[in-house]
């Protein structure tokens, strides 16, 4: 038996949101004395008896805890969570009874020269657990030896095994793994690889091999046992069922949507699926699903699912793995209470049309951390509601008499200085001088001033990226950045057979171009603008060089060919890491330089949120509960974590340089031979290659701190003035017009714009 844990409950109360059939499931604090209140997305979950409302109280308990490694984990059929670990060096399955504290553990027999890759079950709970065999470094592109399958019981006690024998020897170990195990009620073994289904026979000899072509991100067992694939196609995600006979997919009958998701067969349903944070339930023959809960009220980061169940009981449970964070796996039970019973949090209201998986993951960390405020998302429309729809409801949303408390600035179709002119958004530089912890100069001031106008402070990124164009140096030259005649000198020396940037039209270049340089056009501060000098029609005939309509030629060259063999010779990319840098530095195969966009000005070089970036409404009732959520990404706690999580560069100084120290820092492995061998840090694939980045060199650190310290804000246009441009330059692309005459035309509208807006 393992020693025991205390399981953990946080408190805080949900509020009604937005419609009056919206419950919602709150936030934790801290201390093993509190609970934390959850709650579901309609009135149907909310459990409404004899005029008490019901809500969701979730509690938690860490996983890893248990032991020091965690590969597998799932949900048991008898109300159990296994998990395979490492503990003293061997690989144990663990047991874990919900509602206790104590485990079990089966030490697991693992043959010389085989390691354990996967967990699965069958149709009657018992356990799958998957053996992988392999000759030289399966991280380094060896091949598989063998595969085994030991299907094992809820009480540790091994039933079968399943030797594969030659059937899948000799594949190459970077694209095959063991992703799903299933056995079906006949017996027959599923093993789900990436984009492939192999079929196995009891003896372990393969019945059929289904090749879908695309990322399977589910392989389950719907309640009457008919085994399903999802995935992403050409038409769409799918839901369809494998058929033995046909020895393929087919589609299941159903007019039910479905997106990217998680999958299970239900108890008393066809079906159980998370899908944008919410836990729905349908029959295949429903018009449409029901709502169960949003993971997101329960504190819950729904990208992190592994698995989750409905119990008899009401009880619904959870499993998340947090894979920026070593892994860190827990499961989570959530019990219905009276919502009188549960304690209060003040609420804070995010609003967005859309939460990215950062924001969810900002959110959960940040209610589960606060012991005073809880922050509750406010979404516009559905699945079903068209994009400009649900962009009208957020605007109208922050002119309203109830605002939301807080503005997602990424997914808010206003610029910054819209709602600047709107008074809309609060200046927050008094919070962060009055702050004890938050010191200003310990952040990279140039990031710090992204948001900034006029002096006034709006919003801090705490994570971010640069947004450049990248040429070899034999091209583009060493110089940190280049101007618009430079390019199209470089354009003007290679052949028309030549694309300078793969997949862009003039329409896309000419945003581009008037989004870098539009300080050099418009002054809407004092509402004047200059469309008449050279540097706007020399936009316009750049621009120009551009087709109307991309085409891509998906029987071409690749992009990495056509890069390297000249056909292609700038990439318009965004680099979020060094370990990016490097992976480009590979895909052109000669010294590169990350020059930036052509500019009339400052440098070409665009900083770009990568984070949770948002803003205080001016009319917000509780500023400093909004400031708490923005300081609480800015602390060195998640600085810290930040880049691992979402891919960027952390605006702590500290936090950046650990970063790049990290970078730098070579690993190792010890072989079969106990020698020591230097081994790489990430892997990078795409649809073209796959190349291994190792440590960084302090030269490619350095280039990447100078491009950080150099960029500038990512300024977004006034989209009327641009829908004028862009209104006007179409004559000129269509050869009806002269570069002179639409930047007279451009000219006379922006200004006839301008004035009235004043």
């Amino acid at each position: 038996m393992g020693k025991r844990k205390n399981w953990r409950g946080f408190g805080s109360l949900a509020v009604s949101l937005l419609l009056s059939l919206a419950l919602f499931l709150c936030g934790c604090g801290g201390g093993d004395a509190k609970e934390n209140k959850g709650a579901e997305s309609g009135k149907e979950a909310s459990g409404e008896e004899d005029g008490e409302e019901y809500v969701y109280v979730a509690q938690y308990l860490p996983l890893n805890d248990y032991c020091e490694a965690i590969s597998s984990v799932m949900l048991g059929n008898d109300q159990n969570v296994f998990f395979l670990g490492m503990k003293d060096e061997k690989d144990i399955l663990f047991s874990l009874k919900i509602g206790e504290d104590s485990v079990q553990e089966f030490p697991l027999e693992v043959e010389e020269g085989m390691m354990v890759s996967s967990m699965g079950k069958d149709a009657d709970g018992n356990l799958l657990i998957g053996f992988m065999g392999y000759e030289g470094d399966p991280e380094a592109g060896g091949t598989v030896k063998s595969v085994m399958v030991k299907k094992i019981s809820p009480d540790g006690k091994e039933l079968e095994t399943l030797d594969t024998g030659n059937a899948f020897k000799k594949k190459d170990s970077m694209s095959f793994y063991l992703s799903d195990l299933l056995q079906d009620k006949e017996g027959n073994y599923y093993i789900c690889s990436g984009k492939d289904i192999y079929v196995l026979n009891q003896d372990g000899s393969v019945y059929c091999e289904i090749p879908v072509g695309e990322y399977i991100s589910n392989l389950f067992a719907m309640r009457d046992g008919r085994i399903v694939a999802a995935y992403r196609g050409s038409n769409g995600y799918s839901l369809e069922e494998v058929d033995l006979a046909g020895k393929g997919l087919k589609a299941l009958d159903t007019s039910i949507v479905f997106e990217y998701g998680v999958f299970l067969g239900g108890t008393d349903t066809d079906l159980l699926y998370t899908q944008n944070s919410v836990l729905y339930s349908c029959n295949l023959s429903d018009e449409k699903p029901t709502a169960l809960l949003n993971w997101i009220d329960s504190d819950i980061n729904s990208n992190y699912l592994q698995d989750f169940a409905v119990f008899p009981d009401g009880r619904i449970v959870a499993v998340t793995v947090d894979y920026s964070s070593a892994g860190e796996t827990e499961l989570s039970v959530l019990t219905k209470k009276k919502r009188s019973e549960v304690p209060q949090k003040e609420t804070l209201v995010y609003a967005s049309w859309y939460v990215p998986y950062y924001v969810e993951k900002d959110i959960v960390a940040f209610n589960k951390r606060s012991e005073k405020y809880r922050i509750e998302v406010r979404e516009y429309g559905d699945d079903s509601t068209a994009l400009e729809e649900k962009i009208t409801m957020m605007n109208t949303d922050l002119t309203s008499a109830a605002p939301p408390d807080i503005i997602d600035l990424s997914y808010c179709q206003l610029s910054l200085e819209e709602l600047i002119s709107a008074g809309i958004v609060e200046d927050i530089t008094p919070y962060l001088e009055a702050d004890g912890d938050i010191k200003r100069e310990d952040y990279v001031e140039n990031v710090m001033r992204a948001y900034e106008r006029d002096g006034k402070l709006y919003a801090i990124m705490p994570c971010y990226g640069i947004d450049t164009m990248i040429g070899k140096v034999s091209d583009v030259g060493t110089g940190n950045k280049w101007t618009l005649d430079e390019m199209m000198a470089l354009m003007d020396s290679k052949g028309p057979e030549v694309e300078i940037l793969e997949y862009v039209n003039n329409n896309y270049m000419l945003h581009t171009m008037c989004t870098a340089n539009q300080s050099l056009f418009v002054d809407e501060e004092n509402g004047t603008c200059d469309f008449s000098g050279e540097e706007f029609k020399k936009i316009l005939e750049f621009a120009n060089r551009f087709p109307k309509e991309a085409n891509y030629d998906e029987n071409g060259p690749s992009e990495i060919e056509k890069l390297r063999n000249g056909q292609l010779l700038l990439l318009a990319r965004a680099v979020t890491s060094v370990s990016m840098y490097q992976m480009y530095e590979y895909e052109f195969g000669e010294p590169v330089n990350f020059i930036g966009y052509p500019t009339m000005g400052s440098t070409g070089l665009i900083l770009t949120p990568n984070s949770t970036t948002v803003a205080m409404h001016a009319a917000s009732e509780n500023k400093e509960g909004v400031w708490e959520f923005i300081r609480f990404n800015l602390t060195k706690d998640r600085q810290e974590k930040l880049g691992t999580a979402n891919g960027g560069f952390p605006i702590l100084k500290s936090a950046l340089e650990q970063m790049f120290e990290n970078d730098m820092e070579e690993e190792y492995y010890v072989d079969a031979d106990g020698n020591k061998q230097r081994t790489s840090k990430s892997t990078w694939t795409t649809n073209d290659f796959t190349v291994e980045v190792y440590a960084a060199t302090k030269e490619q650190v350095d280039r990447v701190r100078e491009m950080i310290e150099t960029a500038q804000p990512d300024l977004a246009i006034n989209e009327k003035v641009y829908e004028i441009i862009k209104d006007e330059a179409q004559a000129y692309f269509d050869g009806q017009k002269s570069v002179e005459e639409v930047a007279g035309l451009v000219q006379n509208r922006v200004q006839t714009y301008l004035n009235e807006t004043k």
